[in-house]
Parts: C-alpha cells; sequence; structure tokens
C-alpha cells in the first residue's frame, strides 16, 4: 500500500505552470546561497553533500550511495571524479567483484569538518530568509514528495 501523503489538501484551483521550472529555479536559487557560502573551502554543495553522505556511512556501494541521493549512478561517478582527483574520495573493492565502494579518505574528512561551519552559515541564512516555520513545511514538503515519488 503507497505512503498517504501528508501535504495539504489541493485548493480547488488546479496548478498552473510547469512544476520541473519551478523546482530548478528553487534549487538554483538556493545553490547560489549556498555556493557563496562555502566557495572559500573550494567546495561545491554537491560535493560537501557528498562528503556529508560519506562521513555518515562511510564505505558503501556506488549503487547504495546512488540510490540514497536519489541520483543515478553516471551522474554520481561524474560528481564523485573531482573529489577522488583531489584525494577527498577514493574507490575500493566491493562486496563481490563487479561491485565498488566509496570511501571518505582523511584529507576528505578534514576539508568536510572544516567546511562544515560554513554549511552551518548557509542553514542559518535559509532559516533566517524563510522563517523557521516555513522551512519545516518546506521540509516535510519536499520529503513526503520524494517519498511518494519514490514508490511510483
Amino acid at each position: 500500500m503507497p505512503k498517504q501523503s501528508t501535504l495539504p489538501a489541493p485548493s480547488p484551483a488546479k496548478p498552473r505552470g510547469c512544476t520541473f521550472l519551478r523546482l530548478r529555479k528553487l534549487t538554483r536559487r538556493i545553490t547560489q546561497r549556498y555556493e557563496v557560502h562555502l566557495q572559500p573551502s573550494g567546495l561545491r554543495i554537491t560535493q560537501f553533500s557528498l562528503l556529508a553522505t560519506l562521513a555518515g556511512a562511510d564505505g558503501m556501494s556506488i549503487s547504495d550511495l546512488a540510490a540514497q541521493l536519489a541520483m543515478d549512478r553516471t551522474t554520481l561517478t561524474r560528481n564523485l571524479r573531482p573529489l577522488i582527483s583531489a584525494s577527498h574520495v577514493e574507490l575500493g573493492a566491493g562486496k563481490d567483484a563487479r561491485s565498488r565502494s566509496v570511501h571518505l579518505t582523511p584529507a576528505g574528512r578534514r576539508v568536510f569538518t572544516a567546511t562544515m561551519p560554513r554549511w552551518r552559515e548557509a542553514q542559518r541564512e535559509m532559516q533566517e530568509l524563510l522563517g523557521s516555520e516555513a522551512l519545516q513545511h518546506l521540509h516535510v514538503i519536499l520529503d513526503d514528495t520524494l517519498d511518494l515519488l519514490a514508490t511510483a
């Protein structure tokens, strides 16, 4: 049985415009804000997110990491390349001969730890701009939408 949405009931009016375009515009704006904060670290927000995921669950297979990030393997591999080149991440043997695991290197852990305060600044800015209640509501909508689309 599919998960029931906790999204608010839709208004009688139908949504207008393209959902994709709205989401892309929003993600670009938010990405720009985070990137301003992370710029001195040399990391992009996408790279920081990968390091953060690995910091919490090091040694994941590429497939498991891609699934956790809701990303296809090809895109994940492309996003890992600069982190591998910078010696922040390394690939190792997986559970079998066909799989690979992704590991955070000591240098990667150091850059992640050093960048965390800048990420927190970006988080604080989002809370200040949107307000705590609106930001929490946005998180609920995003999480519910991700869950609904994962089962579709």
